[in-house]
């Protein structure tokens, strides 16, 4: 019997020793397994190499968290939902911009290094890349920074949007959406062949004709107007060149069978343009004269994704065709 007791007794012992010296490797096992929070970060922190428009070589995030955004397309970047955390708001004081831009810091025009700083950001957009070397060197310094051209018409800054954020099935789907959008429209104004349209905007008291940007882009769309021969030679078939300012004397060289005159909002803008609007060689424009005139606040002077959807409602109501 004692031996017995014995032989249980050391049997027991084993058996906690065993139970014992294996817990610390399933500890270790474990520990070895990545939390929820080291996934993330381990992800935040990938990055990809990005040819810019510049055709130079950056490396950036894979899935930028907070991204600065220099220009005056801000609109695009709210529709598709990427996370800014500061902008020059001087350009998102237009009606459609009401309610989008909480959280939003203003870093100013064209841009404050110490505010941008301050926010932490993992991504610079500069659509301002040309104007200033020195402040896109500071820029660099704080955060992987990329050229951005905003007066390309919009279907091709959101595939380049796409580009730059790994969103290119989104952008592809956007564009569809407003490119279907436009048609509806255009059907709704049922315009002859061959119609044209001038897009006149009051600055001041300088008067420019607009090519094939901001609004020019949204009625020189596919099924759009059509483009008056003056623009076409003066404007679309100059690399670069998006407007020209043009004096009373040429108006009837520009002029097409609808005209769009947008007014900024300041008195020397308005009085300005109801001289022009009341000046006898205006009356003689045939357009003028068959009433297809439509005045309407520089805002829409515009094919932003913000205000797109908008724009598609209210340009034929503009046109009392709607």
């Amino acid at each position: 019997m004692l031996w017995g007791g014995m032989l249980l007794l050391l049997f027991i012992l084993s058996a906690c020793g065993n139970a014992g010296g294996n817990e610390p490797d399933v500890k270790v096992k474990e520990s070895e397994q990545p939390t929820q929070a080291e996934v993330q970060v381990e992800e935040s922190e990938k990055t990809v190499q990005y040819t810019t428009i510049k055709g130079e070589q950056v490396e950036i995030p894979a899935h930028p968290k907070r991204v600065v955004y220099i220009g005056p397309t801000l609109g695009d970047f709210l529709v598709m939902n990427i996370p800014i955390v500061g902008s020059n708001l001087v350009h998102a004081d237009e009606s459609y911009y009401k309610g989008r831009i909480e959280g939003i810091v203003d870093v100013g025009n064209p841009g404050d290094a110490e505010v941008i700083l301050s926010l932490n950001p993992d991504l610079i957009i500069n659509s301002y890349y040309n104007a200033d070397a020195e402040q896109n060197e500071k820029l660099s310094k704080i955060a992987p920074t990329i050229p951005f051209n905003p007066s390309v018409p919009y279907a091709e800054r959101v595939k380049e949007m796409g580009n730059i954020f790994g969103q290119q099935d989104e952008a592809a789907k956007l564009t569809a959406k407003f490119e279907s959008q436009s048609k509806e429209m255009f059907d709704k104004l049922q315009l002859a062949e061959g119609e044209t349209a001038t897009v006149f905007y009051q600055l001041g008291k300088t008067l420019y004709v607009m090519g094939n940007r901001s609004l020019g882009a949204v009625i020189y769309g596919e099924h759009g107007f059509a483009v008056p021969p003056a623009v076409q030679e003066n404007i679309l078939d100059h690399k670069g060149v998006s407007f020209v300012e043009v004096s009373e004397e040429v108006l009837p060289e520009y002029a097409g069978d609808h005209l769009f005159v947008l007014v900024q909002d300041t008195d020397e803008s308005k009085s300005e343009s109801d001289r022009i609007l009341q000046s006898p060689l205006w009356g003689t424009l045939p357009a003028v004269q068959k009433g297809n005139v439509y005045v309407v606040s520089s805002e829409w002077n515009t094919d932003g994704l913000l205000a797109l959807e908008q724009l598609y409602k209210e340009l034929p109501k503009w046109m009392q065709r709607s």
